[in-house]
């Protein structure tokens, strides 16, 4: 199959995903990534002798042996799985509100019973949240591999999906959760999904969620980095070709149908497939030009809101973590119950009521140097406000964040402050400046319910032989999702080399 050529644009998550299965399928693969590192979001960087993970905070959907998740074995499908050493977390989270403290394990009974500990007049809608929760994912699993005929027993065997769809979070859990203190740590991590539960798509919740509980949390030893490296690894055994400091320039078109890409070094690939890792703002507007790309495509673009960035203050501490008290992997500080007064804060630059403090030595005490830890203080916030600031406050502003989001953890790490050795902080600007994405989004478009991975637009672009393969499209940003985006790229990729046609040519596959 080699007389079939693909250009991967972008060496993220999503386009390494893609880049490895078309590579071990036989095509001719080419990857072109204009940072100096692969991986996008999944990477690593060095400061003083610490080596900081710069957006991993738990790797859903891999499992232990007996019970893998979706991502584990998309992984191992493209030969990249047994090149990574995965560790599991202990816990799912621990919460601090203003009055308690709890810490939610893993596994569906110990996190149930958890909550229901915590909030005993609540055990039967607790019960009913979840068991509504892994009704939906089991669905949704088996969805996956279904044919056309197949899907059309979907409304039946899916109801619950159906019977979600339109709901926000909130909507959702107010239905069996009554105090709304209950639901502020049963959906504490929505954090990682980039709106508050009155935003957020039910849908994606529970399934995400489900992933974390049913296959636990994990870690990659050597940072994502490592993840990353064993994409390129794997794509070169399979004989495809990753080029770093090579971004794309250009991808030319004919009669509604890719034909070419010309790299940022001036040199012209032709190709019959492109997938594109970059997003499709920048892909349709700036690499294949507005004027080549039905109008239709452009406004569904226009019209979908750009999720949140982030602000993360990197922290190298010259102790260990129990000299600090830290006994958690993933910790989350709420200074309130109200989810959208959290969100809401980061619109502004100031600290907000809530943010997450990620220590990488508990599940890996080899993680920094020996008697060393390194933490990072993570909290959602939006780039627009960043980008109006004045170049020369823009240091001033960062630094003042940084400093109150530090001295704010004091309380929950006491002597923070003491053992600071590196520190290092990043904005939604800095994730621009690496990511090329709008607003510097770690999530592409927003997951509301327009938004969830079902609605999210298609792997299959709108013109002939183009193919997104990242968190803007399905199944939506996060690592197993980028990294199934680039799976159903693939998928779209080889149905178009098998010649597929009619209805099962726009059927989304992932088996």
């Amino acid at each position: 199959m080699k007389e079939k050529r693909a250009v991967v644009v972008g060496a993220g998550l999503g386009g390494l995903s893609a880049a490895a299965h078309l590579s071990k399928a036989g095509l001719d693969v080419t990857v072109l990534e204009r940072n100096s590192y692969p991986g996008g979001y999944a990477c690593s960087f060095v400061r003083d002798g610490f080596e900081f993970e710069t957006s991993l905070h738990e790797l859903s959907g891999i499992g232990p042996p007996e019970n893998r998740g979706s991502c584990y074995r998309m992984l191992e499908k493209c030969d990249v799985a047994q090149r990574v050493e995965f560790i599991p977390i202990a816990d799912f989270y621990t919460s601090v509100f203003p009055d308690f403290k709890k810490t939610i394990p893993h596994g569906w009974e110990a996190a149930e019973e958890a909550y229901c500990q915590q909030f005993p007049a609540e055990r039967e809608g607790i019960k009913r949240a979840l068991s509504d929760m892994k009704g939906m994912s089991d669905a949704l699993r088996s969805a996956q591999t279904m044919g056309p005929l197949e899907a059309l027993t979907f409304p039946i065997k899916g109801r619950q999906v159906i019977r979600s769809t339109g709901l926000t979070t909130e909507e959702a859990l107010s239905r069996w959760i009554k105090d709304q203190r209950c639901r502020a740590l049963f959906t504490n991590i929505w954090g990682y999904y980039g709106l508050p539960p009155s935003r957020l798509s039910y849908q994606l919740f529970a399934v995400a969620n489900a992933s974390y509980l049913e296959y636990g949390p994990y870690h990659v030893k050597g940072t994502s980095q490592a993840l990353s490296n064993a994409f390129v690894e794997a794509i070169e055994d399979h004989g495809g070709t990753v080029r770093l400091r090579d971004g794309a320039a250009k991808i030319a078109t004919k009669d509604g149908r890719v034909t070419s890409v010309t790299t940022e070094s001036g040199e012209t690939i032709k190709c019959d497939y492109v997938v594109c890792n970059a997003n499709p703002i920048h892909t349709c507007h700036d690499l294949i030009g507005a004027e080549n790309v039905p109008s239709s495509y452009l406004r569904s673009l226009a019209e979908a809101h750009i999720a949140v960035g982030t602000f993360n203050v990197y922290m190298g501490l010259d102790c260990p973590p129990s000299e600090l008290g830290l006994t958690e992997h993933e910790l989350f500080i709420n200074e309130t119950y109200d989810w959208d007064e959290d969100y809401d804060a980061g619109f502004e630059i100031k600290k907000p009521p809530m943010w997450v403090i990620t220590c990488y030595n508990i599940a890996d005490p080899e993680f920094s140097p020996p008697g060393t830890t390194v933490a990072v203080i993570t909290v959602l916030c939006d780039g627009v406000v960043w980008e109006s600031l004045a170049p020369e406050r823009y240091r001033e502003a960062k630094n003042r964040m940084a400093r109150e989001l530090i001295d704010a953890s004091e309380k929950y790490v006491p002597g923070l402050k003491d053992h600071l050795a590196v520190v290092e902080v990043s904005t939604p600007l800095t994730n621009m400046r690496y990511s090329g994405n709008p607003g510097g989004s770690i999530l592409g478009f927003d997951f509301d319910v327009a938004g969830s991975p079902m609605f999210r637009l298609p792997n299959r672009g709108p013109l002939e032989g183009l193919y997104f393969g990242n968190a803007w499209v399905r199944m939506g940003g996060g690592f197993e999702t980028a990294i199934g985006s680039g799976y159903l790229a693939f998928g779209e990729v080889m149905k178009d080399v098998e010649g597929v046609k009619g209805l099962k040519k726009y059927m989304p596959t992932f088996g």
